[in-house]
């Protein structure tokens, strides 16, 4: 492995390595060209002045979305599901995977509007979980056909 600092974050796998530092890297240029945007935008007073950690925030959730988004596309998250065999079994377990996600969620959030002193209620916080279990579903959802449609062209 390449001696660097971002080590930690890195796969094991070296094409999926070499893959997420190309990801990070087109991250850290697009996050450079937004930053020279904004500086542009503020300047001319195109906008109304914005509070800085809003927009440090929403440069620093869409660098990771970015990353996330790119690698998700990519088809490199599930590399041994080349078989219609495997790829059922893989999406049953997902499935149980964010339904018991959703579970676990669920009942911590209950746990803590029943013990705790909730800052938000009760149906608040199961709709989050709820909206989360989801999008942890159809992110590896998506992943994985990506990654099944990408091995089978390398098979075939």
């Amino acid at each position: 492995m390449e001696k660097t600092w971002i080590r930690f974050l890195l796969p094991d796998d070296e094409y999926k390595r070499r893959t997420m530092l190309v990801y990070f890297a087109e991250a850290a240029v697009l996050q450079l060209i937004a930053v020279l945007a904004l500086l542009v935008i503020l300047r001319f007073d195109f906008v109304p002045p914005l509070d800085s950690a809003t927009v440090l925030v929403g440069l620093m959730i869409g660098t990771m979305a970015y990353i996330w988004i790119r690698y998700i596309l990519s088809g490199m998250e599930f590399a041994e599901i080349m078989t219609e065999k495997a790829y059922r079994r893989e999406r049953k377990v997902i499935a149980i995977k964010s339904t018991s996600f959703l579970v676990i969620i669920c009942m911590s959030i209950s746990l803590l509007y029943i013990f705790g002193d909730p800052s938000v209620s009760l149906i608040e916080g199961l709709i989050f979980s709820f909206i989360a279990a989801l999008l942890l579903f159809f992110t590896n959802y998506v992943s994985l056909r990506k990654s099944y449609r990408k091995n089978r062209e390398l098979i075939d």
